[in-house]
């Protein structure tokens, strides 16, 4: 997480980055550590795909890259644990593709925007007993 642009390039973290994405309805994780960044790289993707909520998995990219610390590396088992294969296979159903057209995107009045809205709040609402499961 880094400050935007101003009058000139800053290296500090004041997470101005992540601030600007608050309203995009994504969920955010947050990594301090090396291996904070490394374990919640998985939990981040696996909750996306359990609740179908897009996650933003942020971290202070100068010390991650160069903090020298020991990291314990998640096994493959680790990563099949949390993603199965059917979780895969469901993610790919929902892919646009030119096979199966579905129309995404539509140009919308306030009633039906706000009613469509309020329908995501379900997928919301079992965002945090996914991500601590």
């Amino acid at each position: 997480a880094r400050s935007l642009a101003a009058q000139g390039l800053s290296i500090f973290g004041d997470h101005q980055d992540v601030m600007a994405c608050r309203q995009t309805g994504f969920a955010m994780l947050c990594s301090s550590t090396v291996q904070e960044c490394h374990d919640l790289a998985l939990i981040s993707q696996a909750a996306t795909m359990r609740s179908r909520v897009p996650f933003m998995h942020f971290f202070e990219g100068f010390r991650t890259s160069h903090e020298l610390n020991v990291l314990e590396m998640l096994s493959d088992d680790d990563i099949r644990h949390f993603i199965t294969d059917d979780l895969v296979h469901a993610h790919r159903e929902r892919a646009l593709s030119p096979a199966h057209p579905f129309i995404r995107g539509t140009a919308q009045n306030p009633d039906t925007h706000f009613q469509a809205r309020e329908a995501a709040n379900k997928y919301y609402e079992k965002v945090p007993s996914i991500v601590q499961s």
